[in-house]
């Protein structure tokens, strides 16, 4: 299947990048095919993290992704924990990593510690090899990098305050030491696999510019992180009827900003693309976002705030003040969710000009809420 520039953004602009990972699901094989047979080196490294992004690019639910994400697993030029050849030897791990060529792709998972806080191995003559000095010298042969998970993007967990080891993002790393290899953020802990699937598709079949082209100011594909949580979120109605829950757990559905909610401050499609299947998100399991793909989490100053204590937007003074409120009718939408993918086509012209204004994957929301929503509209009266 070859893959039109005009159309890719035609389809995320449209129906958001959810509906892109169904619609070029054989171009998304085809990429990872042609990775794992070698024609696109790719290789993937870990410094500071819990191997979370790993985990869930591997429990994406769609059987045919599932298999070509097996065969691309098997056949990965390097990861550590799931590539099929043993490698205990970090001298042997060192040895296939010399191989990485010019122009391959790397992936990085992950935040990057100073110096001796995170080594790899050692060279022959015995000195250490620290992980910095690894993506150095890989980074530069990148053709771009992609930094997978708010670790690698900005530091993530690793470089919560007071951070003594030094942890920062890929980025950080790159400016320190000049180094000019692009690099795509994709952050989340951890992503989403759909966020990661599309990325690594784009970019081994020659579609990277595509990515670069698309990156908002934090280094993210736009078409993953469109538009605040809150403006997107179904329980928005709650917010703007000032039903807003005083404490965690209530029973009662209601918007959970007053007990930690950052969707006002978070930018990802969680609400339309949901997790685990397309079944959920947290703030449809009653917790309220924590805010995980930006480049403050978890709290890089002293004494950061919990996940349920009050964060109030500097932009925002009251409810019903958020600038462009998602404003669509929500039980309209649940019950336009029962028509099939097929009945996209026949959105009306009102319809199809919402869903581009909005740019987000409204259309997958649609599709995928079905009963469940349904039934959350009616039960919040």
């Amino acid at each position: 299947m070859r893959l039109s520039r005009r159309e890719f953004l035609k389809t995320v602009a449209l129906f958001g990048a959810a509906a892109a990972v169904e619609a070029y699901k054989p171009a998304i094989v085809e990429a990872l095919e042609s990775a794992a047979q070698g024609e696109v080196p790719v290789a993937w490294i870990q410094g500071a993290g819990c191997t979370g992004c790993t985990i869930s690019l591997l429990q994406t639910s769609d059987p045919d992704l599932v298999e070509a994400i097996t065969w691309f697993r098997l056949n990965l030029m390097f990861h550590p924990n799931v590539m099929m050849e043993p490698q205990h030897d970090p001298r042997g791990a060192l040895k296939m990593l010399e191989a990485f060529p010019e122009g391959g792709y790397l992936i990085v998972e992950g935040a990057v510690p100073r110096g001796s806080y995170c080594m790899i191995g050692s060279r022959e003559d015995g000195t250490p090899i620290t992980f910095e000095d690894w993506l150095d010298k890989l980074g530069r042969r990148a053709s771009a990098v992609l930094a997978f998970g708010t670790c690698a993007s900005y530091g993530g967990i690793p470089s919560g305050y007071p951070n003594p080891t030094g942890c920062r993002g890929v980025r950080d790393l790159f400016r320190e030491r000049g180094i000019a290899t692009p690099v795509v953020n994709v952050p989340g802990c951890p992503p989403h696999p759909d966020w990661m699937l599309l990325t690594v598709a784009l970019a081994v079949l020659g579609h990277a510019d595509w990515i670069l082209d698309s990156l908002d100011e934090y280094g993210r594909p736009s078409w993953f992180y469109p538009d605040y949580i809150h403006n997107l979120c179904p329980r928005r109605q709650f917010f703007d009827n000032l039903k807003i829950a005083e404490r965690p757990g209530e029973p009662e559905l209601k918007c959970l900003w007053m007990i930690g909610c950052r969707g006002p401050v978070t930018k990802a499609d969680c609400p339309i693309r949901k997790w685990n299947g397309g079944v959920n998100f947290c703030i449809s399991a009653n917790a309220p976002c924590i805010g995980c793909v930006e480049p403050s989490f978890p709290g890089k100053e002293p004494s950061p705030k919990g996940f349920y204590q009050h964060v109030a937007n500097p932009n925002v003074g009251s409810p019903k003040v958020f600038a462009q409120p998602f404003q669509l009718d929500l039980k309209s939408m649940a019950e336009s969710s029962r028509a099939s993918p097929a009945s996209l086509s026949a959105l009306s012209p009102m319809g199809t000009l919402a869903l581009a204004g909005l740019g987000v994957g409204l259309a997958a929301l649609m599709v995928k809420a079905r009963s469940r929503r349904a039934k959350e509209v009616e039960g919040s009266g």
